[in-house]
């Protein structure tokens, strides 16, 4: 098994719950690790038996460079699911080139469908912060439950060529063609490292592309029961504990590795 050089996290469900207060304790502790790990050598390897710590979240921008902010990261991060990443030290955002002037037209009508069937007389708001996606999101999940087969049935009907992801607050519809997924390869072809060196925690049916691909796949306690199966390694602990949990396991098996490989040697 390749050890693991990068450790990407969700934010929403692995680091925080919506619209709650944040586990302030843990996120200091990750913020800890992600500082002692450094940034990764230009073959894509990480300088200590910690993995390099980033971000892979449906989030836009601006949120996500806040948490970037907050951990103290200085790897380039993954906003939108991946169709934009994030470079905090050079602050130079970089959008997917799967990002068309004919998909931005497909999710505008997406867009004027939820205006339409989803948001009056709702909690329901639109996503304005979003480019690569067509999102809506609500603190009430009694409403994404209710829009969901209908926006479904829209997509299917009408835009055949996008998915639609859901957690318990949002809705979002994007391309198939930039997924979690394709943003890790994006990112990793970026730095020099491949998906079985990679660790990544996810809790919702917008992360399985993901768990699916990479080398170790991690799901909180709180995850989805449909990502819980896809995953190696289900946390006892719930959100930012959990992924704490996840990335200490990475680093101890690191560290197990790198014993065996000086005593072989």
């Amino acid at each position: 098994m390749p050890s693991i050089e990068l450790f990407v996290s969700d934010i929403d469900g692995c680091l925080a719950r919506p619209y709650r207060p944040y586990d302030l304790d843990r996120l200091q502790a990750l913020a800890a690790h992600a500082d002692a790990a450094g940034t990764l050598h230009d073959d894509g390897t990480a300088p200590t038996t910690r993995p390099v710590f980033t971000l892979c979240s449906g989030r836009p921008y601006s949120y996500v460079e806040a948490m970037t902010q907050a951990l103290g990261l200085v790897t380039p991060v993954l906003f939108e699911s991946g169709a934009g990443r994030f470079d905090p030290v050079a602050a130079q955002t970089t959008w997917h080139p799967g990002l068309t002037k004919a998909l931005e037209e497909q999710l505008d009508e997406m867009r004027a469908w939820f205006r339409k069937e989803a948001v009056p007389g709702t909690k329901i708001s639109l996503d304005h912060a979003k480019r690569a996606q067509a999102g809506i999101v609500t603190p009430d999940p009694s409403e994404i439950r209710a829009v969901r087969p209908k926006a479904l049935a829209f997509v299917e009907n009408h835009l055949p060529d996008l998915k639609v992801f859901t957690t318990d607050v949002s809705i979002d519809v994007l391309s198939p063609q930039i997924t979690k997924r394709a943003g890790l390869e994006w990112l990793g072809a970026h730095l020099n490292v491949p998906l079985a060196a990679m660790a990544y925690i996810g809790d919702t049916d917008g992360d399985i592309v993901a768990l699916e691909a990479v080398g170790q796949s991690f799901a909180p306690a709180n995850a989805h029961a449909s990502v819980k199966p896809c995953v190696d390694h289900v946390t006892k602990e719930a959100v930012a504990a959990g992924t704490l949990a996840a990335y200490e396991q990475c680093t101890t098996q690191n560290n197990a590795q790198r014993t065996q490989t000086e005593r072989a040697s």
